[in-house]
């Protein structure tokens, strides 16, 4: 599994009801498309950031897609953004899974040069489990960048006043807009 994220600082003049219509127009767009999982239309209100969260069956998929018409479509609407990927590390569902999510935190971290990444992720993993039982949580995942060796702690929660804080290097936290396809199984 992957999890890919890119992020577009919108113009001033593109207002709260443009983004929503984008949004609208663009997410019919991805029904059926091959290899994606779950896509997030996140946006965060402070900065006027649109920043879409996928989770891809694997690589070939996300390239696909890169590749494609529906990618192409952002680059004409927006310029070219930098693209982030990541290997999905553990991802599981917490207590509000039946819910709605309204809001994804991100925490990213670089991976210290000294210590072995098997046990950060083991640590890692081990936070995981322990934030599966948080009230409001819909789903958690950790994430492993090896091209800039960074972590990530991506958490869905049902209402933004039930995440918990997170410390690291960036931390930035999305309203999620709309949802394309409710997630199915572990990621």
């Amino acid at each position: 599994m992957l999890a890919m994220q890119y992020s577009v600082r919108l113009p001033q003049d593109f207002d709260t009801a443009q983004i929503h219509k984008h949004v609208a127009a663009r997410s019919g767009l991805f029904d059926g498309c091959p290899g994606l999982r779950h896509k997030f239309y996140l946006y965060e209100s402070d900065e006027h950031v649109y920043a879409p969260f996928y989770i891809w069956e694997n690589a070939q998929f996300a390239q696909d897609f890169l590749l494609d018409k529906l990618f192409n479509g952002v680059i004409e609407t927006f310029g070219r953004p930098r693209v982030r990927s990541w290997q999905i590390i553990s991802f599981d569902y917490g207590p509000a899974q039946a819910k709605t999510p309204t809001f994804l935190s991100s925490a990213i971290d670089k991976v210290p040069a000294g210590r072995p990444v098997g046990e950060l992720m083991r640590k890692e993993k081990e936070h995981h489990e322990e934030m599966l039982s948080t009230p409001g949580l819909y789903a958690n995942m950790v994430l492993l960048d090896p091209d800039r060796w960074e972590k990530g702690l991506f958490s869905l929660w049902h209402r933004q006043q039930d995440a918990v804080p997170v410390k690291a290097d960036c931390v930035y936290g999305y309203d999620i807009l709309k949802s394309y396809q409710p997630l199915k199984g572990a990621a």
